[in-house]
């Protein structure tokens, strides 16, 4: 394979892991608040079920958890193909 289209699949890997990995532990945080509290993740401040000290705190926790897992991610998967591509 030559370099050019091994560069190119490895960025896709690398993004489309990390784009896809942070989904997923957004979900996963959707559904373990869900299953804590009894009630939806507060993701709008809008409606009267949800107050705006929630939702903010609900942005402000995922955003550094997904942020975080992206970091990670990228790196792990960075590595990967790394070692992937001298081979």
């Amino acid at each position: 394979m030559k370099k050019r289209n091994k560069e190119y699949l490895q960025s896709a890997v690398i993004t489309g892991g990390t784009i896809l990995g942070a989904y997923l532990v957004r979900k996963g945080l959707e559904e373990l608040y869900e299953k804590r509290t009894g009630k939806e993740a507060p993701k709008n401040p809008y409606p009267e079920k949800n107050s705006l000290k929630e939702a903010l705190l609900w942005t402000v926790a995922t955003g550094v958890l997904a942020s975080v897992t992206k970091v990670l991610l990228r790196y792990t998967f960075t590595a990967g193909t790394e070692k992937a591509i001298e081979n």
